[in-house]
């Protein structure tokens, strides 16, 4: 930690009697039921967890986000805390994969969909063929009249899939559909929106199933039917192309078995059901992966103090760019957590 004049003093948060000093940072706009439960998750097993909006963030990116003689591996969060992990939650999908390869390229462990969580459903695509795990008949079209086209090679009914993995699909159940939906995007849309996957098939939502694989495992599932080992297996085959450690992978069944029919980046946890028996609490199960893949956390995040009010002393986190709502100055030196790669 410096000393004299250049050391800054910042706030650490008192929760009961602990002073905390890291905690794993949520990244979401709002805390919806999934997030409160994680969090509580997280704080039952001694891990704290705290909401992290990215509407807050006011990131430099020139000459460095970074001092120079920061570490590497955390970043800082609200009320001078220290992020070393982050967990994606965030439903803007823009921001999200705008900001964590700026995170990860740091050294910030990510609990996130990979490729899915910062590329786009082409580029999904693409390292799933890479990869020969079946999906849907799938065509990357750039126009209207191409994307026209392609429906009709397809053969309507076909699904439009815009770019940004989580973004709503678009059912084109007949030609006038297709043409109206394609013509509406060509000329009122943004520029982006010309480009889009078109997909075999418009499957319901109960012909789906949404497998949530968690750190190389299938946990649990929601909807649809056949969730067998070969359903468990796909789900996981693709988390691991795409390296994602949480993830929701849609399943449909094909006349040859299932096969891939998208990718969700924040997979909804509310309506799934746990494939062990006796667990009901998937906020746990996400507790219990991040506890097991980073064990140091909960030993190191939190130091003894007194309840009350903020205490002045000096937060060991690392120096950066980032200013945060509110006008918090956040402390300059070492960071003194343990040191956590992926």
């Amino acid at each position: 930690m410096a000393n004299g004049a250049g050391e800054r003093r910042v706030p650490a948060i008192r929760t009961g009697d602990f002073t905390v000093e890291q905690a794993v940072g949520v990244l979401c706009t709002r805390v919806r039921v999934e997030e409160k439960g994680i969090i509580a998750a997280l704080a039952a097993a001694g891990i704290p967890a705290i909401p992290f909006p990215p509407t807050d963030l006011r990131l430099a990116l020139t000459p460095d986000p970074w001092h120079p003689d920061a570490p590497r591996g955390t970043i800082p969060g609200p009320d001078g805390t220290s992020l070393p992990v982050i967990l994606d939650r965030c439903p803007n999908r823009v921001v999200a994969a705008t900001i964590l390869p700026i995170w990860r390229a740091l050294g910030v462990p990510m609990l996130d969909a990979g490729l899915a969580a910062t590329g786009t459903r082409a580029s999904v695509a693409s390292a799933l063929g890479a990869a020969h795990l079946p999906r849907r008949v799938t065509r990357l079209v750039f126009g209207e009249e191409a994307a026209l086209a392609a429906a009709r090679e397809l053969g309507i009914p076909v699904t439009l899939l815009p770019m940004t993995p989580g973004d709503r699909a678009v059912p084109l159940w007949d030609d006038d559909t297709a043409e109206a939906v394609l013509e509406h995007r060509a000329i009122l849309g943004s520029t982006h929106e010309g480009v889009a996957l078109l997909q075999a098939g418009t499957p319901a939502g109960a012909e789906r199933t949404t497998v949530l694989v968690l750190d190389g495992t299938a946990v649990a599932a929601s909807g649809g039917p056949g969730l067998g080992y070969e359903v468990r297996h796909l789900a996981t085959a693709v988390a691991l192309a795409l390296g994602a450690t949480i993830a929701g992978v849609e399943i449909v069944m094909g006349p040859h078995g299932p096969v891939v029919w998208d990718v969700q980046p924040v997979p909804e946890l509310r309506a799934m059901t746990p494939f062990e028996s006796g667990i009901s609490d998937l906020g746990g199960l996400v507790a219990a992966r991040l506890s097991a893949r980073w064990p140091g956390l909960s030993g190191v995040v939190t130091s003894a103090g007194v309840s009350g009010a903020q205490d002045q002393s000096v937060v060991p986190i690392g120096v950066t760019a980032i200013g945060l709502s509110g006008g918090l100055e956040l402390a300059e030196g070492i960071a003194d957590g343990i040191p956590l790669a992926v």
